[in-house]
């Protein structure tokens, strides 16, 4: 299968500041200072995309009606908020043209948000599944350093770590803790396509924050890969900034590997900057 194929997208830059001791007889200290980390930008010249209408039916995991959920018809120039009736069907129409257009479904709160790019005129996307986060109370404190899990996801922090929060989008301190849920990639097919060959994904919340440098990710091996088994790790580009990845697609940031054990799997290289939907796939 043809699959697509990127660099790494992010440089993360490591700066030692050298300290003086003030006595002779003292050892020198070398102080570490914070990593700088760059984010690549993703932003280029396009041209716009007329976008007519768009319908989709969107529905739980139990097959039932995701009655109101919020959805966005963005491109990186404009947003327009919808959302589904309570059947859970979408039918607007928007009738203007974006730049890059892609439609995202769920809000970062009570679901996981994904992303599917939209083509020009009218499109029916046919059903899409909106994933439930875990509920607040159940999510994770972020330390200051160390690892943060829920569900079969951890991150790891750098001991020099800096996270940075969305504290618009998440106003509410009680908002900003980690959850995941996975993604079923059968029935995700709009917003994984198969072409790029993902074989397991997640939905993280809260959407947008960043970690500088970038987090570590570990994941339960639920696949039951072989011990050694060398992986790619995507992150979805959510953000229409494109600050860490283009918008609506998946971008690579980072390389991973089952642990000798078979239990884990865990980055090797690279890492999280950006809070997103992630999907991995074996080299």
């Amino acid at each position: 299968m043809q699959r697509p194929a990127t660099p790494l997208s992010c440089t993360f830059l490591a700066l030692v500041a050298l300290g003086c001791s003030s006595s002779s007889d003292a050892p020198s200290q070398v102080p570490v200072t914070p990593a700088v980390c760059d984010a690549p930008g993703y932003s280029v010249e396009s041209d716009s995309t007329p976008i007519k209408q768009v319908t989709a039916t969107l529905r739980l995991p139990s097959g039932e009606a995701a009655a109101s959920l919020p959805v966005q018809v963005c491109g990186i120039d404009t947003c327009l908020k919808y959302s589904a009736n309570q059947k859970g069907v979408l039918n607007v129409s928007p009738d203007q043209s974006l730049v890059r257009p892609a439609l995202k479904y769920g809000d970062g709160f009570d679901f996981a948000e994904l992303a599917v790019q939209l083509a020009e005129g009218t499109q029916n996307l046919g059903e899409l599944v909106a994933l439930p986060l875990p509920p607040v109370t159940d999510g994770a404190k972020f330390p200051k350093t160390g690892p943060v899990t829920n569900g079969n996801v951890t991150l790891e922090l750098a001991s020099n770590a800096k996270v940075e929060h969305d504290n618009l989008t998440y106003s509410d301190p009680s908002e900003l803790v980690f959850r995941s849920v996975e993604v079923p990639l059968a029935e995700s097919e709009k917003a994984l396509p198969p072409s790029f060959g993902f074989e397991l994904a997640y939905g993280l919340a809260p959407i947008g924050s960043t970690f500088c440098p970038a987090a570590g990710l570990s994941l339960k091996n639920t696949l039951a890969w072989a011990p050694g088994t060398e992986v790619e790790v995507f992150v979805q580009g959510l953000d229409v900034a494109e600050n860490w990845a283009p918008y609506g697609t998946w971008q690579p940031v980072a390389e991973a590997r089952v642990s000798n054990d078979g239990k884990t799997i865990d980055t090797t290289s690279g890492g999280i900057p950006i809070l997103s939907s992630i999907a991995l796939r074996r080299k």
